[in-house]
């Protein structure tokens, strides 16, 4: 076991060294605040669909149309609980402050953070399910979480199905069951592609720690509180309910791994989009990305212990 949690351990400890890269390129203005906007939308709407791409058409596996659903269930339980909890906390806040609170403990980083760890600690497999998360997280953010940080708004029906994940996953999943690959001077581009997820999405949260301000990072007690509820209490109630359904063992790893991420990114697009307090988010961001290096290798532990694999 000790060794298991090295393991992970050190695959995080290279998520934040890439980090690292990040922070020190931002710091010294080799990428600047509008070079990294423009990495976050290359790697939203090119690099992650590839990734999914290439994990549908690339990979030879066993995952039948009922492993995909009960990835959808898993997915939709994980962030269900989370708003679930989330409401029962921070109601006597400041109505900005609650909104960005709420958010960061219902959503997880599942493209930047999940991913990446899922890829290096199950493989490609996991990537699959990994991907489900990633669509269904999109979906939900894009509906409730944007009319939470929006105050009630609605985000539109057309925006959501454009979704970069949402067409990558419906070119992908036909190819996926009809056992169709894309013919090699296709697939070498986007396997190169794919390739860049997991370190420009490093570099990029690494640019977004960079601007915000140590002081004060960790005595604001409710922000703590938040942080908590992301990395331990939400992931915790979904691991225990996880465990009751008792999923295969790949499906419940990866489902694991992208629920006990730090705050997602989107904490900060939509703070700032709305004028609620994009320095706050951002704080949060960088606490529970700092913090998750300890935290997300006990849930992966954990689960493979669950599951027989230590």
């Amino acid at each position: 076991m000790v060794t298991s949690i090295l393991t992970v351990m050190e695959q995080v400890v290279e998520l934040f060294l890439m980090i690292g890269v990040g922070v020190v390129c931002s710091r010294v203005g080799m990428i600047t605040r509008r070079g990294a906007a423009q990495l976050t939308s290359f790697l939203l709407y090119l690099v992650a669909p590839t990734l999914i791409l290439v994990s549908l058409t690339g990979t030879d596996t066993d995952i039948g149309p009922e492993d995909l659903a009960m990835a959808f269930g898993l997915a939709l339980l994980a962030h269900g609980l989370g708003i679930l909890v989330s409401c029962l906390f921070f109601r006597k806040e400041p109505d900005a402050r609650k909104r960005i609170f709420r958010f960061a403990a219902v959503y997880s980083n599942t493209g930047f953070m999940g991913i990446p760890l899922v890829q290096a600690v199950v493989g490609p497999e996991g990537v699959i399910y990994a991907s489900i998360f990633v669509v269904v997280f999109n979906v939900v953010v894009w509906t409730h979480g944007y009319g939470l940080m929006s105050g009630g708004q609605r985000t539109g029906l057309k925006k959501l199905l454009l979704n970069p994940g949402l067409l990558a996953l419906a070119v992908g999943l036909p190819m996926f069951f009809l056992d169709w690959h894309f013919p090699q001077v296709l697939q070498g581009p986007l396997e190169s592609f794919s390739a860049l997820n997991t370190p420009l999405a490093m570099v990029i949260i690494g640019c977004n720690i960079a601007r915000v301000s140590l002081r004060g990072f960790f005595s604001d007690l409710k922000m703590l509180g938040a942080c908590a509820l992301r990395l331990l209490v939400v992931p915790g109630i979904f691991f225990a309910a996880v465990l009751a359904l008792r999923p295969e063992p790949v499906l419940l790893l990866s489902c694991v791994i992208q629920a006990s991420a730090p705050a997602a990114a989107n904490t900060v697009l939509f703070a700032s989009q709305f004028g609620t307090g994009g320095p706050l988010a951002s704080k949060v961001v960088a606490v529970t990305t700092l913090f998750s290096i300890v935290t997300m290798p006990v849930f992966v532990v954990a689960a493979q212990w669950a599951c027989g694999m230590l």
